[in-house]
């Protein structure tokens, strides 16, 4: 039996999506006292700031957007288009979640600690993963992977590509 590249596609991608949630576990979130909601489903525009909180939530024809800051100093932006999902969580402070689904993809974007970065961008049926630790950044487009500073993980099932940083242990 050969094993093939599917094969460490298939692990690379779990192992990133589990260091995604284990991030989220070990960091925890911001204030839910002072979380800033917005939710939009199916040709829905909803923006909302409350003090340096904003969120912004845009969804199309067939499509969910929902964009959460749990901070009281953050953004957290999600827009949806043919039939996509689209979920931005901001949990640091100063730090921004963008995420976005287009043509049925779905994109998850979580930042975990201040001044961090996270955007995913769900495409053509896929799913899209990034989370970003402090001082960080997660991307996961149609350009490419990149995890940056000192703790971050992607994983993108169109393409099969994915990152994991902690510290100086870095895989791409």
């Amino acid at each position: 039996m050969r094993i093939g590249s599917l094969f460490f596609r298939v692990v690379f991608g779990i192992a990133a999506v589990a260091a995604a949630f284990g991030l989220t576990s070990l960091l925890g979130g911001g204030h839910a006292a002072a979380s800033t909601n917005c939710t939009a489903n199916d040709n829905q525009r909803v923006e909302r700031a409350n003090g340096q909180s904003h969120c912004i939530a845009n969804a199309g024809p067939g499509s969910r957007a929902s964009a959460q800051d749990t901070t009281n100093n953050g953004a957290a932006l999600a827009v949806a288009t043919t039939g996509g999902t689209a979920t931005a969580q901001n949990n640091g402070v100063n730090s921004s979640a963008l995420a976005s689904g287009i043509h049925r993809g779905n994109g998850y974007a979580y930042t975990m600690g201040p001044y961090s970065t996270s955007v995913a961008q769900g495409r053509s049926g896929g799913t899209t993963v990034a989370v970003s630790g402090a001082a960080g950044g997660a991307f996961a487009t149609g350009d490419g992977v990149a995890c940056l500073g000192s703790m971050a993980a992607t994983y993108d099932t169109t393409t099969g590509r994915g990152c994991f940083r902690w510290g100086e242990l870095y895989v791409h």
